[in-house]
């Protein structure tokens, strides 16, 4: 194998050379840092000229020359506008990093049925690192033509290689015969898989990457959170192929100096192998349970049924008077709750539908009668279609809203056809959550969504999709101050870290995210494209190169694996 030398050879010493020579900057360990504005997301101080650092903390912040005053140290002068380090406090780092090696059929790519049935057939025809062909992205809610596949047409585009579909909300799939035999399911039953249940049974049939190869994706998905402009995430269910899908998470957000914090919340399978707790690296917070399915499949548990349109009867297939069913009774759910409340631990609820939110709060409210917690501030996630009563209700509770609202740049052209027009204005309520005191965040639910944190805020404040052609409860916008502190301050809160983390403040940890352009004179419908020019964590800049992840010996490990198999195992280099 003098080849497999050889091309160590090669690439240590290309890492090595790009590694010396692309070194990023170093700041000292006290500075003063200073930009074109300084967005503090501090009341006290909304916008200041400057910012002491020593070490991993903020010691001052005021003028430069009051700085100076204080400390005779170096002053990096920085153009753009600084912001406290952005937060997304719901996202899936190994879902993120497996899917982006499946092929993309998505309508951020493909426009119509045509060119994404002929990225499927190129697909089932190229090489590929599994012997599944996997795809990701199948939208029929926006892309109009998009009927859903047949059997007999995924069994033509790949008769014999098993072939997974998954819609890009991940709560429908579509596979071809041999995908449904390899899970031990009866194709008879046709190729559509529903909600995680199902479609975990056939996922779990994929042959699994080798652990090298999926640490060393997590480890980019990492870095592409910081070059996002993340600099800290919350994992809302640690899901993905892997054998110990915390335990990965661990050892990546453990490092000395990780791109991002890491606050993840168990599935059920996990609560028992884990306790809560960590550091300002990485800390489990508590759990995740599902309560409903998305909208976009027919599975948010709702009052009122779907309407009868075209979209719901023909391209999603429901019937008429559907409504989305409860993933649990309420039984379940209390003892879940019960239980990880007994121990200290937050809980996230996935809830989309207002059927959903109600069991959501009932099980809240019984639990924090039945043991009050003022140190526990649990959460709902998404509500899409949650009430102002129970927007009430939630904030009543201390429970803290988390609002998917890039629902309304991809799909706010489908919505009315989905839930008609009252609910359309009503969905993803806010101003309303915000007017009512509730604790609200914004999350991009990745890999649903491409990361784009400006993108976010400007469609949480002009409630526009992405065609332009129809706006989404126009009076449910909130200001740039209000969206930004959704993903700073409030998503701090969140995550039980707001003593450190989402404000330029005194005291608060180093983080800060550094913006390409000035968000406060532009139009709502310009944000998503001021991007992030750096990261900084604990006070020094986060590396986001290709060798701050890439581990030679990782990939090294991994191609023998997928060329000899698990048996035979190279030497450690």
């Amino acid at each position: 194998m003098r080849w497999i030398a050889g091309l160590v050879i090669i690439i240590v010493g290309a890492v090595a050379g790009y590694y010396w020579y692309s070194l990023p900057p170093t700041y000292p360990g006290k500075y003063i840092v200073t930009a074109d504005r300084v967005l503090t997301m501090d009341p006290k101080y909304p916008q200041v000229q400057a910012v002491l650092v020593e070490d991993n903390e903020i010691m001052a912040v005021g003028d430069v020359r009051t700085l100076e005053d204080l400390a005779d140290v170096e002053i990096i002068r920085l153009q753009g506008t600084l912001i406290p380090g952005l937060i997304e406090p719901h996202t899936h780092p190994i879902a993120a990093a497996l899917l982006g090696s499946a092929t993309d059929i998505s309508a951020f790519k493909y426009d119509n049925r045509v060119q994404i049935m002929q990225a499927l057939q190129e697909s089932a025809d190229s090489f590929s690192v599994t012997p599944w062909v996997l795809a990701y992205g199948w939208d029929p809610i926006a892309i109009k033509d998009l009927t859903p596949p047949t059997l007999a047409e995924l069994d033509a585009i790949s008769p014999d290689k098993p072939m997974l579909v998954l819609t890009q909300m991940m709560h429908e799939a579509y596979a071809n015969t041999a995908a449904l035999k390899e899970a031990g399911v009866d194709p008879r039953r046709g190729p559509m898989l529903r909600e995680l249940e199902e479609i975990n049974r056939v996922v779990s049939a994929i042959p699994a990457p080798s652990d090298e190869a999926v640490e060393l994706l997590v480890r980019k998905t990492y870095t592409d959170y910081a070059k996002a402009g993340y600099t800290t995430i919350g994992v809302t269910g640690a899901v993905g192929r892997h054998p110990n899908p915390v335990g990965l998470l661990q050892r990546v957000g453990l490092e000395d100096n990780p791109p991002v914090r890491t606050y993840v919340y168990l599935t059920e399978d996990q609560l028992p192998k884990w306790r809560f707790g960590g550091d300002d690296r990485f800390t489990i917070l508590g759990a995740k349970f599902w309560l409903d399915g998305s909208p976009f499949t027919g599975g948010a548990a709702t009052h009122e049924p779907y309407e009868d349109s075209e979209l719901v009867l023909e391209r999603l297939g429901l019937s008429t008077g559907h409504r989305g069913d409860l993933s649990m009774s309420d039984a379940d759910l209390l003892e879940k709750l019960r239980e990880v409340h007994k121990r200290s631990g937050q809980v996230a609820l996935h809830a989309q539908g207002e059927h959903a939110i109600d069991q959501a709060l009932m099980a809240i409210a019984a639990i924090q009668a039945e043991d009050p917690r003022d140190d526990i501030e649990h959460r709902l996630e998404h509500n899409a279609l949650i009430t102002n009563e129970q927007i009430q209700r939630a904030a009543d509770l201390g429970v803290s809203l988390g609002f998917f609202v890039d629902h309304i740049s991809h799909y706010g052209d489908q919505l009315e056809s989905l839930f008609g027009k009252e609910r359309l204005d009503r969905y993803m309520p806010v101003r309303d959550a915000k007017d009512a005191g509730a604790v609200i965040t914004f999350h991009g639910d990745h890999p649903a969504t491409p990361m784009n944190p400006m993108g976010t805020v400007e469609t949480a404040m002009s409630r526009t999709s992405t065609s332009g052609n129809t706006v989404v409860g126009v009076d449910q916008a909130v200001t740039l101050e209000e969206a930004l502190q959704a993903m700073t301050v409030n998503a701090a809160r969140q995550l039980g870290q707001e003593d450190t983390l989402g404000m330029i403040a005194v005291g608060m940890k180093a983080d800060f995210t550094l913006l390409n352009g000035n968000p406060q004179v532009m139009m709502p419908q310009g944000l998503r494209l001021i991007r992030p020019a750096m990261t900084i964590r604990n006070g020094q800049p986060v590396d986001t190169r290709f060798v701050s992840w890439f581990d030679p010996e990782l990939a090294i490990k991994a191609i023998w694996k997928m060329m000899m198999g698990d048996e035979t195992k190279p030497t450690s280099t």
